[in-house]
């Protein structure tokens, strides 16, 4: 887990901010048993996620891929290619959206933007080696990868069994 206690609070401040704007029909299904903390939800998401990453494109176009994402310091990092569509949407429109789920056991929602983790970002080599130790292999060595993270406006996770998952 990287996440500090102000990270925690900090994330668990945004997910009550969501809630508290939520429409009556969210609120119906994200009942507050079904709510998870910010330590349940860094705890939980340690390790390889999955997510549905969405982008836009120059016409406003939604697109949505998989990608590989490492919770680090309360918010998802993810890689791309250069070469890749969606680092091209990236660069015109920085606004994203992922989703991580796990059937109906649990699913995680971020809506924000991209903030490039590259070479000489304060936090790269920290979020580098994270990547290189997960992986067991230096993500600069797959090609032109580029590192990334998703800069939250509103983030919510939800579990039907919340009470199920562990604080720590």
């Amino acid at each position: 887990m990287f996440e500090t206690e102000a990270e925690i609070q900090s994330l668990q401040s945004m997910l009550d901010a969501h809630m508290a704007r939520a429409n009556e029909h969210m609120r119906a299904i994200v009942r507050p048993e079904r709510r998870l903390s910010a330590r349940q939800l860094v705890t939980y998401l340690q390790g390889t996620k999955h997510v549905a990453f969405a982008t836009v494109t120059p016409k406003g176009e939604p697109r949505v891929s998989p990608l590989d994402a490492l919770f680090i310091h309360g918010r998802f990092t993810v890689s791309t290619a250069r070469g890749a569509t969606k680092y091209a949407h990236l660069r015109r429109k920085p606004a994203v959206s992922a989703v991580h789920m796990d059937g109906d056991r649990i699913a995680v929602a971020v809506n924000g933007t991209v903030e490039w983790i590259e070479p000489g970002h304060p936090e790269h080599d920290e979020i580098h080696a994270a990547w290189t130790a997960n992986y067991e292999s230096d993500p600069y060595s797959w090609g032109d990868v580029v590192l990334f993270r998703i800069q939250p406006a509103t983030m919510w996770a939800y579990a039907p069994g919340a009470e199920d998952l562990p604080e720590g």
